[in-house]
């Protein structure tokens, strides 16, 4: 039994291994197509997916005429599929390196403009997808989660844009930048309402456990935090700090878990509360380097993957997820320019700027893949429908990233 343990163990390693050289291949590729790297990961799971799904299952797979001579997985109790729990602390740390470079400080001084686009480009998403969710005829729960998926901004892409043409430092740069990190702080507190209620009664009881969590992990954190970081500068042994910066991440990760939101929540604060703290510089780029280097590149190989679930499940007609895809992606990007640029007419902006800003918040990328995988974990979304709306988020995270940088430029063309 322990040998068959071992060997199943060292079988997942060199899978590992293999997806992430190919995560790394493509990501270098499309990065050389000046395309964020985060599509060739993605790919690169797609690739791997007939042959991770037969390494795992042990069966007749496509295309494949042989059955890979591996050991089955079940003594994993919870899970069967190891690839996947190492995929879910991907997930952990994209938050929670979005927490630690989130300035709290610096979001109060960017103000009403940025708040005022962030509002807008969180509303009108929402509502336009759920609109659209139901009159597809989905539930409410999951027209919900469609909503929330066209709300998140990526706007990594869009800052290279700017850059490129010597604009981000600009009024409009800076209201995008400030609006972006404002507008995925509400998607993460509505995805938190959300992935609560699914599991309890009531609204208002979601509502209470949200309340009570938050005052207890964010703003008591916020009292105690640099305390407890304090024993990484007194604790003389190497990476001191980073390791109770990762034990506070596992253990916000935990308690959100235990409190009927999701852990991902619980991983963004712990790093917002620990990136106030003057001392996270320090760990920022260990953070990123075991994130990127390992989990991350995993995660979005495993959604690539994840795919293929549909080969088991049996996709609708082609034309159905086309269609899906196409009225969605339509609304994402109508969604973001009407209710970002609403909202910057509102904060004073003339309408060049507003078009401006709409345009640069339509890229959805890491958030809406986050919150589709969170809502499958949830069994929020299930089955056919899940893999469908998952492979529609990918798609319309694809396109939007690639059409963005063409439309900001056309935007700001001929302007001095």
């Amino acid at each position: 039994m322990i040998k068959t343990e071992f060997e199943i163990i060292f079988n997942v390693l060199l899978l590992v291994a293999i997806a992430l050289i190919f995560a790394r291949i493509m990501g270098y590729l499309f990065y050389r197509l000046k395309q964020p790297a985060v599509i060739g990961e993605i790919i690169a799971g797609v690739i791997l997916g007939g042959i991770v799904v037969a390494y795992f299952s042990g069966q007749e797979f496509f295309i494949f005429s042989f059955k890979l001579p591996l050991p089955n997985l079940n003594f994993y109790s919870n899970n069967p599929d190891p690839f996947y729990l190492l995929a879910q602390i991907g997930i952990l740390f994209i938050l929670f390196i979005s927490g630690l470079e989130t300035n709290i400080s610096k979001m109060k001084r960017l103000g009403k403009a940025s708040v005022s686009v962030a509002i807008g480009g969180v509303i009108l998403p929402l509502v336009f997808g759920f609109i659209l969710g139901v009159i597809l005829g989905f539930s409410i729960q999951v027209s919900i989660i469609i909503g929330l998926i066209l709300t998140a901004t990526s706007v990594g892409v869009t800052v290279r844009t700017l850059m490129d043409i010597g604009e981000l430092d600009s009024d409009v740069g800076t209201t995008i930048l400030g609006s972006a990190v404002i507008d995925d702080v509400i998607g993460i507190v509505l995805l938190a309402f959300v992935l609560g209620a699914e599991s309890m009664m009531g609204v208002a009881t979601v509502g209470i456990r949200i309340a009570i969590f938050f005052f207890i992990f964010l703003y008591l954190g916020l009292k105690i935090i640099d305390k407890i970081l304090d024993l990484g500068e007194k604790i003389h042994l190497p990476r001191a700090f980073l390791s109770i910066s990762l034990a506070i991440l596992l253990i916000y990760s935990f308690f959100s878990d235990r409190a009927g939101i999701s852990g991902i929540i619980g991983a963004f604060i712990a790093g917002l509360l620990i990136g106030q703290n003057v001392r996270s510089k320090k760990i920022v780029e260990d953070i990123k380097s075991i994130g990127y280097g390992l989990f991350i590149p995993i995660f979005f190989v495993w959604i690539g993957v994840s795919l293929w679930e549909g080969y088991k499940t049996e996709y609708s007609s082609v034309m159905h997820i086309f269609f899906l895809f196409v009225v969605l992606l339509f609304v994402s990007i109508v969604g973001k320019i009407i209710g970002c640029g609403a909202g910057a007419k509102i904060a004073g902006m003339s309408n060049k700027e507003s078009l401006q800003i709409g345009v640069g918040m339509i890229p959805r990328m890491e958030l809406a893949l986050v919150i589709s995988t969170a809502a499958i974990n949830h069994s929020i979304l299930n089955g056919e429908t899940g893999q469908e709306i998952l492979l529609v988020t990918i798609l319309i995270a694809i396109s939007t990233t690639i059409i963005t940088p063409f439309l900001i430029k056309a935007t700001f063309k001929n302007e001095d």
